[in-house]
């Protein structure tokens, strides 16, 4: 009878020995008893694990960005850390510090990004509405024209988020005003800016491209220009500009604080937003510089350059 087992032993013995350790110098096995091998019949021994699974609990749910409320760029209270205080790091400006409102009456500008439209939708309406009542006050007695060209401009946010364009177009164009007057460039620019989201929403294009052109070319802080560019770049989407939109996203993140996660968040929604929109309809027209927009405007209005037609009157004047 052959022997079967290839190295004549016991038929039943698989050659590994009573400990099932191989021999030493066994023909197809390794020397050290405790590196893997493969017998005749194609099986793996002595595996071992290539690393240790740890474990941190249940799997989280993933977030949906329509759980998450972001804030109003412009008139959000920041606070110093306390770490950066031990560090001897400078506070990050407030872009409201010359208002007078509190924290608690700046936290009812909340809002969610919808991500088909790219446009703010607000759960609590009824804390929007309060602050609205609370700003008569303050601008029934404020003198100064910049405090009063800010309190203008949280009212037209506030108009707008409800949904009152009219008269949050009334109200920052009131804000433009207030900050001409005052010759305060942060101010113009914020209420340039509130001013062209308000005639985005009312497809008022034109004359929305004009305002946010105006707005990223002024010298104002970095923090305010990243809110300029985050909703131009909404108002290129709007107009099926996705390049032109993309570019917009990347320089509101690149003059973002490092640290301000609602950004981030918000800028990811607007990067789906215009994936899907790439697959469906494409990229659009070639991203515009400031002296085209410009140009365009000229050609559309005629001799003067900046008095065209638009839903809430017939001219707009020259500013």
């Amino acid at each position: 009878m052959p022997d079967r087992s290839g190295a004549g032993g016991n038929p039943d013995d698989d050659g590994s020995g009573a400990s099932g350790v191989p021999e030493k110098g066994d023909e197809g096995r390794p020397a050290d008893p405790d590196a893997p091998y493969m017998d005749a019949e194609g099986t793996w021994h002595n595996l071992k694990p290539i690393a240790v699974l740890e474990v941190s609990g249940p799997d989280q749910e993933p977030r949906s960005y329509t759980d998450t409320a972001f804030g109003g760029g412009w008139f959000v209270a920041k606070t110093t850390d306390e770490a950066d205080e031990a560090e001897g790091k400078e506070p990050e400006p407030e872009l409201a510090a010359h208002l007078p409102l509190t924290a608690a009456d700046l936290s009812a500008i909340r809002w969610r990004l919808d991500g088909a439209s790219l446009r703010e939708v607000v759960d609590d309406r009824d804390a929007l509405r309060a602050l609205g009542e609370r700003l008569d006050g303050p601008l029934a007695d404020e003198a100064d024209n910049i405090v009063k060209a800010g309190l203008l401009s949280v009212r037209a946010e506030v108009y707008r988020l409800l949904g009152e364009l009219g008269m949050a177009a009334a109200a920052s164009r009131l804000a433009l005003a207030h900050a001409e007057s005052a010759k305060d460039l942060q101010s113009i620019v914020i209420a340039q800016a509130e001013l062209a989201h308000v005639l985005r929403l009312r497809g008022d294009f034109m004359e929305a491209d004009r305002l946010f052109q105006r707005a990223v070319d002024a010298d104002v802080p970095a923090a305010v220009r990243s809110v300029v560019h985050e909703n131009a770049g909404r108002c290129c989407f709007d107009q099926g500009r996705q390049m032109e939109a993309l570019d917009h996203f990347a320089r509101a993140v690149r003059l973002g604080a490092p640290e301000d996660t609602d950004l981030v968040e918000r800028i990811g929604v607007c990067l789906e937003s215009v994936y899907i929109h790439v697959l469906r309809d494409g990229w659009g027209p070639f991203p515009r510089n400031g002296a085209e927009i410009e140009s365009v405007l000229k050609k559309s209005a005629g001799p003067d350059a900046f008095n065209e037609t638009t839903a809430e009157q017939a001219t707009v004047t020259p500013r």
